[in-house]
């Protein structure tokens, strides 16, 4: 099977080649996505793609420049080039560094089968003996960990085909097994400031780390469905409970020391057959929620171990009354002031669980979702019962019902506001956020779900400017900043504030500002306010 990375800037256009691509009938996965060439490179000696299929038109590293990175760095990969531009650079920079297929947007099904069969063929002709055989290893663990996810989601369920495909992948039970979850404590976090958002790529160096600590241990490791635990399979002849402690705080000592953050686990009981994989994860499951949210970095819980702690009432019926109360009033206030109890109330109890915390705030976000109409389009976290699963220490609990808080005080602080305000302070929003990319008045006003003269009216009544004012105002406000604050080359910037045409961007920003990007920079006439038209 032959693992393909996508790349490109727009998530739509990254989902929809993904799906494309695993659609066709070719022996080919989509094993990662990056925004952008310079997470590509951070990606690709981790997953070790064998093809890469990529726009050119991106930020921070721009399809060029990554094409002949990738091509003196990483020259056995083969690249199919997917663009929305015919530009001569463009099929240049292919050409040279050695593209398979250069395919134009809108890209057809056709079009993108025949391109990733030319560049499976190149990979073929490209590999050594040794290649193959390094190929074929890497095939089996992932078929390996395709199929224990599988198993441990329902998925397969008939006994002989789990016995059937166990045994053609080398995976046996003999004796037994127990399973092992991981999680992590801050993993959003820590995805979102040293991995870019990227938490596939944070999970990837999760698992790398894992391995570098097992050394020689034959040992089965796999990634849950939701991509936020690392789970093993430990045979239990040879590793029981302490054993299997050790290797896991092993594990989190050099995690720590390496990432920063701390390995929560829970393990399962022994199981016999592969079939009760599924229950074994849960145990596991449960056995992690036991644990502690106070303490230790480090923390390990066994569904064999006795000594339950009993569960301290922290959000009793009362406290959840008042909170109703507070968000009906209006009074974000009187809200805040309960998280704040509440989140004393944890403090000290040292002995409160994972599992009374998860449990407590899923009682808060169910009743905030049917207090707060609308809630879903501006916290969306709120909604996600994974993001609740993954609050591990007191800093995740803080920063979730920070959310929690700012959301009341936004409902409260909207209410008697008209509707077009509040839509107009939406729209600006979204604006504020996706100033950079290319849309239109139409295309905003499609996804607010309005019509687009109606819009247009209403925008400039509200904001006292249009569409088109707003937008470009804000482009050249951050350009202002980069060329005040980094060490951008001009026509880097004008990328990144949403002109491919740097000319035109020159153009737009002395309209502006009185001043060439260049004189700004320099500050030879002076510092200038943006202005209006």
């Amino acid at each position: 099977m032959y693992k393909v990375m996508v790349v490109d800037d727009e998530p739509w256009s990254r989902k929809s080649i993904s799906k494309m691509i695993s659609e066709l009938a070719l022996d080919v996965e989509v094993i990662a996505e990056a925004r952008h060439g310079e997470e590509a490179l951070a990606l690709i000696p981790i997953r070790r793609p064998h093809i890469v299929v990529t726009d050119m038109n991106m930020p921070v590293l721009d399809g060029g420049q990554f094409l002949e990175a990738l091509h003196e760095r990483f020259g056995e990969i083969k690249v199919i080039v997917i663009s929305g531009y015919s530009q001569f650079e463009y099929m240049k920079a292919a050409v040279t560094y050695q593209a398979c297929e250069y395919v134009l947007k809108p890209v057809s099904v056709t079009d993108l089968e025949q391109a990733l069969n030319k560049a499976i063929q190149a990979c073929n002709t490209y590999m050594s003996i040794q290649q193959q055989m390094r190929f074929n290893q890497e095939v089996r663990l992932l078929k390996r960990e395709t199929f224990l996810q599988t198993v441990t989601s329902h998925r397969i369920t008939n006994t002989a085909d789990i016995q059937r495909e166990a045994g053609e992948l080398g995976i046996a039970v003999d004796g037994g097994f127990r399973v092992a979850v991981c999680m992590f404590r801050q993993f959003s976090e820590v995805s979102r400031t040293k991995f870019h958002g990227n938490a596939d790529l944070f999970l990837f160096s999760l698992e790398n780390i894992l391995y570098e600590v097992m050394r020689e241990d034959k040992l089965h490791v796999y990634k849950s469905d939701d991509r936020t635990r690392i789970c093993l399979l430990f045979p239990a002849a040879s590793y029981d409970e302490q054993r299997a402690r050790q290797l896991l705080h092993d594990y989190h000592e050099a995690v720590s020391k390496m990432l920063l953050v701390g390995v929560v686990a829970g393990l399962s009981r022994t199981y016999t057959r592969l079939e009760e994989l599924p229950a074994a994860y849960h145990a596991a499951g449960d056995a992690l929620r036991n644990n502690r949210l106070l303490g230790e970095s480090f923390a390990f819980s066994s569904a064999e171990s006795t000594g339950a702690i009993q569960p301290v009432e922290l959000l009793g019926s009362f406290d959840l009354k008042s909170m109703r109360q507070a968000i009906g009033a209006h009074n974000a206030k009187d809200f805040k002031r309960l998280l704040n109890d509440y989140c004393e109330k944890v403090g000290r109890q040292p002995n409160v669980t994972i599992r009374q915390i998860q449990r407590d705030l899923r009682q808060m976000m169910e009743l905030s979702i049917s207090e707060l109409k609308g809630i879903e389009t501006t916290q969306t976290v709120l909604l996600d019962a994974d993001e609740v699963s993954r609050i591990l220490d007191e800093k995740e609990l803080q920063t979730i019902l920070g959310l929690l808080t700012q959301a009341i005080e936004a409902h409260c602080a909207s209410v008697g506001e008209a509707e077009n305000v509040r839509s107009v302070r939406q729209i600006a929003l979204f604006l504020d956020e996706h100033y950079f990319e290319d849309f239109s008045l139409i295309d905003v006003a499609a996804r607010f779900h309005m019509d687009a003269a109606y819009l247009s009216k209403l925008f400039k009544s509200i904001t006292r400017e249009n569409f088109t004012e707003y937008v470009t105002r804000k482009r050249m406000e951050k350009a202002c900043e980069l060329l005040k604050s980094s060490e951008c080359k001009i026509n880097e910037i004008s990328e990144l504030v949403g002109y491919e045409n740097q000319r035109y961007f020159s153009q737009v920003f002395k309209r502006f500002t009185g001043q060439t990007p260049s004189e700004y920079r320099d500050g030879t006439i002076g510092a200038a306010e943006i202005t209006k038209y």
